[in-house]
Formats: structure tokens, C-alpha cells, sequence
């Protein structure tokens, strides 16, 4: 069987849904595991079994068909989503790290990204879902379930040692999220990829300037280690200026 994303609408009700589609509404509620299916918003993604003979109400958009769960699509997403290196343990991470140095400074650095990545961790729940596996927190590992775990978050406490894990950590996420994007062939999740990837990038130069700006007397002379090379750019010798002579005063000039 097929699946159908399906976008909840303002006053939709399962009831309605399912009526809409000719579905069991218990259907809708054992494939989306609804513990409270009275509870549906507008904007929730749903999935439906589709049969490719039901019509969706002409005032909506028709759903997206899927095909079925992609594992190993699912599996590359899970470790992003929540295995070791993951959105949730960068989440953690950073709001560790902004408690701990306990600064303006830095609670104004760490905060905003630490928010940028559980907006990808929804993301990447609504990726999970769009494959038609349970976004629950873990990964799976030689093909067995792995829990996401609190040993995970990286509990360094020198300021120039962190912030050197966190650039480090931003510039392999940015790299394996345009990875991904390229071997998942599915537009929906590769915009999604993408769009986690340039953020992953930002969050890499701003955790740059933080060590540039902070750790100064820790790091070799400048160019600093997150900026390019520069660039060589010879001088040129001006060209020599012709020398004129001009008559003297006792040389037919004027005296």
C-alpha cells in the first residue's frame, strides 16, 4: 500500500478526513499514532493510505503520494535527526554550553543557534514522516535501534576547546547535510536538506568569529584559522617617468 501526505486544514477533523477519503477513521488514527486524535491543528502533516482512486475535496490541494518507507533514506535522516552527531545533541549542547560560560556574550551567540537547530530537528521530523517512520529520538546502528543518550552532548568546559568542537562539528554537518541532499532523490526532503545545510554554514562562521574574537592569544598569527588565505597580489613597479630637459637662462630661455 501507498501513503498520502496529507496537510491538515483549519476545522478538519479526523472524522472528516476520513469521510472525505473513504477511510477508516481508526485507520488515520493507528498510521499517525494520535494519542489525541480531538487534537489535530492546522498545518499538521498527516498520512493516509491511499489507494490512487480517492479524490482530494476541490477547495484543497491534492496530497503528495509517497511511496513506501525508504529504510535506508530513514536511516541516514535518523542519524542526523538523533544519533550521536545529531540536531538533538547539538541542541543540548549548545544550551549546555550557554548556561556554563553564563555571559551575555556568549547566552547571545549559543541561544539563537541552539533555536536554529531544533527548528531543523521539526524539520527533519517532518523529513522522517514523509518516508512513513516514527520520528522517535535515536538512530539505528548495524540494524539495531540505538537510543539518542545523554552522553552524547559535548560537555567541554575551556571556552577556546569549545568553541573549536563547535566549528568543527558545524563544518561536517554542513558537509554531509549537501552530501545527503544529493543521495536522497526526493525534492520535498533534498529542500529541506539544503536549507539545514546554509544554516549549518552561517552557524559555522559565527562560532569563527567567536574564536577569533575571544581566543586571540591562543591562535597562530594572523590570517586567522577560519578565514581564507589571502590572496597574493604583486606590486607592480610604477612605469619611469621620461625626464625632459629644459633650456637655462643663458640657453635661449627666458631670463
Amino acid at each position: 500500500m501507498d501513503y498520502a501526505r496529507y496537510i491538515v486544514n483549519a476545522g478538519d477533523t479526523i472524522y472528516k478526513i476520513a469521510k472525505a477519503y473513504n477511510i477508516e477513521m481508526a485507520e488515520i488514527i493507528h498510521l499517525n499514532n494520535l494519542k489525541h486524535p480531538d487534537r489535530i491543528y492546522a498545518g499538521q502533516v498527516l498520512l493516509l493510505p491511499f489507494q490512487g482512486t480517492c479524490e482530494q475535496p476541490p477547495s484543497e490541494p491534492a496530497p503528495i503520494q509517497i511511496p513506501e518507507p525508504t529504510y535506508t533514506y530513514a536511516m541516514w535522516l535518523y542519524e542526523a535527526y538523533a544519533g550521536k552527531d545529531s540536531e538533538l545533541t547539538a541542541i543540548t549542547t549548545y544550551l549546555y554550553q550557554a548556561v556554563l560560560l553564563d555571559r551575555p556574550e556568549f547566552d547571545a551567540l549559543l541561544r539563537p543557534i541552539a533555536y536554529d537547530e531544533m527548528q531543523h530537528l521539526e524539520k527533519l521530523a517532518l523529513a522522517l514522516r514523509h518516508l512513513g517512520v516514527d520520528p522517535k529520538y535515536g538512530s539505528l546502528s548495524c540494524g539495531h535501534w540505538v537510543d539518542w543518550r545523554s552522553r552524547f552532548v559535548n560537555y567541554t568546559t575551556d571556552l577556546c576547546m569549545l568553541l573549536d568542537s563547535n566549528i568543527e562539528d558545524e563544518a561536517r554537518d554542513h558537509r554531509e547535510y549537501l552530501e545527503l541532499a544529493e543521495k536522497i532523490p526526493i525534492p520535498e526532503i533534498q529542500c529541506i536538506l539544503t536549507e539545514i545545510a546554509a544554516d549549518e554554514e552561517r552557524h559555522y562562521h559565527l562560532f569563527c568569529q567567536a574564536k577569533q574574537q575571544y581566543c586571540s592569544e591562543f591562535s597562530p598569527p594572523p590570517p586567522p584559522p577560519c578565514s581564507p588565505p589571502p590572496i597574493y597580489t604583486p606590486i607592480e613597479e610604477p612605469e619611469p617617468v621620461p625626464i625632459i630637459d629644459l633650456p637655462g637662462p643663458h640657453d635661449g630661455g627666458r631670463g
